[in-house]
């Protein structure tokens, strides 16, 4: 009868004990910044803050994550020995996600830093799977399309350009996932031609130089010589011009003395015949000086003297 009462005993004992254990062992504390979601039997029956809380282990479970903290992710690139104060830090490559191609079929390797943090701790476990890979896709998504809108020249110096561009486009693939995460920042880190190419890269680069070192002397060359040859151009034209209405002035003038000279011919023919035969004459023998006329017939000898000295007729037969 005694054993009974004892074995009560200890199975009150070690009820009390599994209860102590279980009370014990449900507390947990959700730090500052941090939000918890309390999972039972697979669904999320609630959601605290900072704070002392309890669950029932076993049955019930503790999902807490920090909603201040900002998480760094590199991209082309990990860190592979961080800096101390005797060293420096390390990096890799990562070439299958830096090798990247512009628009004009060039190479480019880009390492960059997107910064985001959790504002929603339910929406970033449940809605999707894998957030941190799906964030890490959706940001290459992005950065590859940017840069495939680009140009050489332009994404290798136009940097804060991309990273402005794509800010609001991450976030907003972000946002159509529902995961419940705010992007911060995006840093381009280095961007830059691979090595394996910078020789090929020089070549061509030195041929647009050479190309527009031309274009620049054929420019100032047509810029010196241009206004020149317009210069000229106009003289020719403005002396063409003038010699055309000189020519048609002096045609015209002739044609009004003609016209005139014809008129007085039609109603005097013989004294117009006589007086423009005599106008030739003159024209003829106007310097002539003197003219000795011999006369066949006449033992004269006869003097016209058009000069300017006197004549003086002498007598005598020829």
């Amino acid at each position: 009868m005694q054993k009974k009462p004892k074995r009560a005993l200890w199975i009150t004992l070690a009820v009390i004990v599994l209860a102590g254990l279980l009370a014990v062992g449900g507390i947990y504390r959700v730090n500052q910044g941090e939000q918890a979601l309390v999972i039972t039997l697979g669904k999320v029956t609630d959601t605290n803050g900072p704070g002392l809380y309890w669950h029932i282990p076993f049955v019930q479970r503790v999902i807490a994550e920090s909603v201040t903290a900002i998480h760094d992710v590199e991209y082309g690139y990990r860190t592979s020995v961080g800096a101390s104060r005797t060293s420096t830090a390390q990096y890799v490559d990562v070439d299958s996600e830096s090798v990247m191609l512009t628009n004009d079929n060039s190479i480019v390797q880009l390492d960059a830093i997107y910064q985001y943090t959790i504002r929603d701790v339910k929406q970033y476990t449940f809605n999707v799977d894998n957030p941190e890979r799906t964030m890490h896709l959706a940001f290459e998504a992005i950065l590859r399309r940017n840069i495939q809108n680009r140009s050489l020249d332009e994404a290798l110096l136009e940097k804060d350009s991309i990273e402005r561009e794509v800010l609001p486009d991450f976030q907003a693939m972000v946002d159509s996932y529902d995961m419940g995460v705010k992007v911060h920042g995006v840093h381009i880190q280095n961007i830059a031609v691979p090595s394996a190419v910078t020789s090929y890269y020089e070549d061509v680069n030195n041929a647009k130089n050479e190309m527009t070192r031309r274009l620049d002397e054929a420019q100032q060359y047509a810029n010196r010589v241009l206004p020149l040859a317009k210069s000229d151009a106009y003289q020719l034209t403005q002396q063409a011009q003038a010699y055309k209405a000189e020519t048609i002035a002096e045609a015209e003038a002739e044609v009004a003395v003609f016209k005139a000279v014809y008129e007085k011919y039609q109603a005097q023919p013989e004294v117009s015949r006589t007086r423009m035969t005599i106008e030739a004459i003159e024209k003829m023998l106007g310097s002539a000086g003197k003219i000795v006329v011999v006369d066949g017939d006449s033992n004269v000898l006869q003097v016209l003297n058009l000069g300017d000295e006197p004549a003086q007729p002498q007598g005598g037969a020829l």
